[in-house]
């Protein structure tokens, strides 16, 4: 008996012996992860005066430091291209776009009223002008581009003749961009035949991504063509809170410091909200750049 409750108190005492232990590992690391955050250590709080003034000035210090949020917004250096498509139908639209006063690039159809009058006045204005050039979309002729759209019915020497009839008319220009083109710009050999018309003027392509399938963008950095694609399309549908939702991917790119070309058109709605999101946008540290800039 005398044997059995010696050896149920050593077991006792192991027992004991090792929740001490376990405890003793905790408060230790539980100090250490207060200490990793700014707070004073538990071991120095109760006997070092020296320990409590210097966790005061360590506190101070904090206090002057910016938060990582506010880091990240000061560094994030994100640059922001704004393209505005559907140009060379209204006077009031362009006038509207005037009045952001920043580097904007517009996309001007060809053979529109209007289309060699905006290209000529943006550039003195600070803007870039891209050719926005139509081509056949799915479900054409449902889906409709326009007159003058860049089909697959056309042999490719008659799709790069037109590309440089439009860009003849169009002399400002930096570059051309895609308006709708979903089943033309999957197909390699009709676009290798459009952006021939590009490379010897030394032009830029940008990509409005209108299929995930695109092989536009590969094709023209294929034939040594700066390029560039969409990221953003700030207006797929035309109600508020899906405006809004596209409009909040743009922040949430910028606070992460990514560079962001984004595609609108001249709604009504998207303009209110371009009025609104910019001032935040630019005091986040993004900067409004021409399309040019993010192409490489």
């Amino acid at each position: 008996m005398l044997i059995g409750a010696a050896v149920m108190e050593a077991k006792l005492w192991r027992v004991l012996i090792g929740l001490t232990l376990l405890v003793g590992f905790l408060v230790v690391g539980l100090d250490r992860w207060q200490a990793r955050r700014g707070e004073a250590s538990v071991f120095t709080l109760f006997w070092s005066p020296a320990s409590k003034r210097d966790s005061g000035q360590a506190a101070s210090r904090a206090k002057t430091l910016p938060s990582r949020r506010e880091t990240v917004t000061e560094k994030s250096g994100a640059r922001l291209a704004i393209i505005i498509d559907d140009l060379g139908y209204r006077q009031d639209l362009f006038d509207a776009l005037k009045e952001f006063r920043r580097p904007l690039t517009l996309a001007v159809l060809p053979d529109l009223p209007l289309s060699k009058k905006i290209a000529a006045e943006a550039p003195g204005l600070g803007m870039e002008v891209l050719l926005h050039l139509p081509m056949e979309p799915y479900r054409y002729p449902e889906v409709d581009p326009g007159s003058g759209a860049l089909l697959m019915s056309m042999p490719p020497q008659q799709l790069e003749t037109l590309t440089r009839k439009y860009l003849a008319q169009l002399p400002t220009v930096v570059g051309i961009n895609t308006h709708m083109g979903s089943r033309m710009t999957e197909s390699r050999g009709r676009m290798r035949a459009v952006l021939a018309a590009l490379s010897e003027k030394r032009l830029l392509f940008v990509d409005s991504l209108t299929t995930n399938m695109s092989v536009a963008y590969d094709e023209a950095k294929a034939l040594g063509i700066r390029a560039a694609r969409r990221q953003v399309f700030l207006d797929p549908e035309f109600d508020e809170t899906s405006e809004r939702r596209q409009f909040e991917d743009v922040t949430r790119r910028a606070a992460r410091g990514k560079d962001t070309i984004v595609i609108g058109h001249g709604h009504p709605m998207t303009l209110r909200l371009l009025h609104e999101y910019l001032p935040k946008w630019e005091a986040m540290g993004v900067r409004v750049v021409p399309v040019s800039q993010l192409a490489s």
